[in-house]
């Protein structure tokens, strides 16, 4: 079964229900986890800077200092 994951964190859970029930300290625009929109990959790339990892959790857990919303890297679709 595949994964919903926040666009913010890189948390992941089984549904989006249960994924945007929990709070993300991450999310410039509120409180709760925002599902990531784009397709699984091989390697996540920032939108902003174009720093790039393997999955969305190490990618949102570094810091982006062109990101005009947050001070973490974003992944785009």
């Amino acid at each position: 079964m595949a994964r919903v994951y926040c666009k913010y964190c890189g948390y992941s859970h089984v549904n989006v229900r249960a994924l945007t029930n929990g709070r993300c300290n991450k999310n410039p625009d509120g409180e709760y986890h925002e599902p990531y929109e784009g397709d699984e990959k091989d390697r996540y790339t920032c939108k902003y800077c174009g720093y790039s990892h393997v999955n969305i959790r190490a990618l949102t857990s570094a810091r982006c200092n062109k990101n005009p919303n947050s001070e973490w890297h974003e992944p785009q679709r």
